[in-house]
């Protein structure tokens, strides 16, 4: 994983300003960010690099909401909303969300190749960031797991874990994907979902850290599981296998 830049800016709680409070930031509000984060940019190349990626998603956003989605793609997703939980006006706002983010990570991932070995360095520097992710974005609701794996490619056969966590977020180095943190039996596990061409070797296994991470081809893309210890992670990719019937 990458070390953070530190430089000292008068960031207002006293303490140095560093590249987790850049990507924060940034990712808070694109188009606005504050003198520290603005002169911490000016001296950061792995941030200069995070925020191009991040306006280059702004720009796929805007342009995506101009382009057609794949035929019946909504009504699919309106279909499969959980009905009786949510009120006519919840459940459409949710399925417009759903629809929005399968049509950027579409738009984004068909002009990712990326390597898998990469792609298992992103997937463990983004779950490094997990606790600071999930304290400052909101989750969908749990119940929406099944609807995002169904857009990913994968129907759910039986229940994976305990879901606490699910956003659409930038994959630094590969577009958008979904972040989904659950907790099984064997620990915690985090799973991100990441559209795109395939490229490299179908499944990729490294330890970073103390993290083992596992990418494996799936659906539209890859999927990523990030665990603590080898048995979970071998736990986790063997419910994926079996518990998961993924497209091809």
């Amino acid at each position: 994983m990458t070390q953070q830049a530190t430089h000292n800016t008068g960031y207002s709680d006293g303490a140095a300003y560093v590249c987790l409070d850049f990507r924060r930031e940034k990712l808070a509000d694109p188009k606005r960010i504050s003198s520290a984060a603005q002169e911490h940019l000016a001296s950061c190349s792995m941030c200069q690099a995070f925020a191009r990626r991040i306006d280059k998603t702004e720009a796929a956003v805007a342009e995506t909401l101009s382009v057609p989605l794949p035929e019946g793609l909504n009504d699919r997703i309106l279909l499969r909303v959980h009905k009786g939980r949510k009120s006519a006006w919840r459940a459409l706002a949710l399925a417009a969300s759903v629809v929005l983010t399968v049509a950027v990570s579409l738009h984004i991932g068909n002009e990712s190749g990326g390597d898998s070995a990469q792609l298992a360095m992103a997937a463990a520097a983004h779950a490094g960031d997990e606790t600071a992710e999930i304290h400052s974005h909101k989750s969908l609701d749990a119940s929406q797991f099944g609807l995002v794996l169904s857009n990913f490619g994968g129907a759910m056969q039986q229940p994976l874990g305990q879901v606490r966590y699910i956003h659409f977020c930038p994959i630094e180095g590969f577009g958008m994907g979904w972040h989904i943190a659950y907790d099984t039996p064997q620990g915690k596990v985090t799973l991100l979902l990441i559209p795109g061409k395939h490229g490299g070797p179908d499944t990729q296994t490294v330890q970073l850290e103390g993290m083992q991470v596992r990418v494996q081809r799936a659906g539209q893309g890859y999927y990523a599981i990030i665990t603590n210890s080898m048995p979970s992670l071998e736990a986790a990719d063997r419910d994926l296998k079996t518990k998961v019937r993924w497209s091809s």
